[in-house]
């Protein structure tokens, strides 16, 4: 079906008016969409950054309780001070520190590029490993001396399951490479 006789009668300004009345339409309700949006961020903001802040003085409270049972002062040392921490945030520390240094080796690794490609996956992959074991230790408190046989069995079984997932990924994808290269 070809043009209706209104618009072959009309010429090209009078539809490309047409057009930015209909664009200029949109625009507007866009625009008061997202002012309604942005103004019910606006007014649940302020509630959801104080409950943030309230999570942070208790955190920080924790760990101030934690430094002034240490009685950390100039002349003790780390040990001396890690011995003084609570119990319970001990573990968490010293967990947070490892994680952080073996998310900072591989991240420098990638930034700077100072190794081959090949060490530098190496090394980003004993990083990772390394630092499953460190979540497992200090996060999930869970190691092979006083853990129950299940936790073990659960363990062993989710890293089959893994390993078995991303082996099948990495057999996919190298046997479509493979197929897509021939």
């Amino acid at each position: 079906m070809g043009p209706s006789p209104e618009d072959t009668d009309r010429g090209p300004r009078s539809q490309l008016t047409d057009i930015g009345r209909s664009l200029r339409s949109h625009v507007t309700d866009i625009g008061r969409s997202l002012g309604s949006h942005l103004g019910r961020i606006g007014r649940e903001l302020p509630g959801q950054l104080e409950r943030i802040g309230r999570g942070l003085l208790v955190f920080l409270t924790h760990i101030g309780r934690g430094l002034r049972s240490a009685g950390v002062g100039a002349h003790r040392s780390v040990r001396s001070y890690l011995a003084g921490i609570d119990r319970d945030l001990r573990p968490y520390l010293i967990g947070f520190a490892l994680a952080l240094i073996l998310t900072a080796i591989p991240f420098a690794l990638v930034a700077t590029n100072p190794l081959p490609k090949l060490t530098t996956l190496i090394i980003i992959g004993v990083a990772a490993a390394i630092q499953v074991l460190v979540h497992l230790r200090y996060f999930l408190h869970l190691d092979l001396t006083s853990t129950p046989r299940e936790n073990l069995v659960a363990i062993v079984f989710t890293a089959i399951l893994i390993f078995l997932m991303v082996g099948g990924s990495f057999w996919i994808m190298f046997d479509l490479h493979n197929r897509m290269a021939i």
